[in-house]
């Protein structure tokens, strides 16, 4: 990619930046990395095009193609915007989430050429000292968020058992999945005028859950 506005951040310390295009007869899907390995926390972005090479495609609508990612949660994400001639191009906010191998993948089906995927490797390593999720998990929020309230945090043992997390004395229903086997952790979170509790990120053995993008805008 080289859109200039999308500097990666963070990313773009941890990983090696270059565009890598599969290509086929009906389109080429390009990704801005070729493949991504950072720490647990890591967050920026990751540019998609695809290419439409068929003059008379079968695909009405860009929301045909698809996606599918593991270990990686996404954040935000950008409208298609055609940045050339049949060429689109979305950008996906992320933070990697999860210890061990994950993906990125776009995908179409079309009438044409069938099935058609490109996979975008992404290796979580485990925390890096002082990094993002060491900080947490001591107690120090280590993000940016849209809020007014007071971060207050809680740690120690922790149950998590159909979409609400029981920790430190504190219940609060999670509108993302925590994965693993939750033994115990730290959760970060404000609490609004009327009593409500707002979660902002959640930090396990191996897992990084960030909420606070569904308050404000990502950091």
């Amino acid at each position: 990619m080289t859109n200039k506005r999308r500097i990666l951040g963070v990313l773009a310390t941890a990983v090696v930046v270059a565009a890598v295009a599969v290509g086929a007869s009906a389109c080429d899907f390009l990704f801005s990395y070729t493949e991504v390995t950072a720490p647990i926390g890591t967050y920026g972005e990751i540019g998609v095009r695809v290419q439409k090479t068929h003059y008379n495609c079968t695909l009405s609508s860009m929301d045909d193609y698809e996606f599918a990612w593991k270990n990686v949660q996404i954040l935000g994400l950008t409208e298609w915007e055609e940045v050339g001639p049949d060429l689109y191009e979305r950008w996906f906010q992320v933070s990697l989430s999860e210890v061990g191998e994950g993906y990125l993948i776009v995908s179409k089906d079309c009438t044409k050429e069938g099935y058609q995927e490109a996979v975008l490797p992404i290796t979580v390593l485990g925390p890096d000292v002082g990094g993002i999720w060491e900080q947490a998990s001591g107690g120090a929020y280590p993000l940016d968020v849209a809020s007014d309230g007071t971060i207050e945090s809680v740690a120690g043992p922790a149950a998590y058992v159909g979409g609400t997390l029981f920790i430190g004395g504190v219940t609060v229903e999670l509108p993302a999945e925590i994965p693993g086997d939750i033994a115990e952790g730290r959760l970060f979170f404000t609490t609004t005028d009327a009593g409500d509790v707002l979660p902002l990120l959640v930090v396990t053995d191996g897992a990084f859950v960030r909420f606070d993008h569904l308050i404000g805008d990502p950091s």
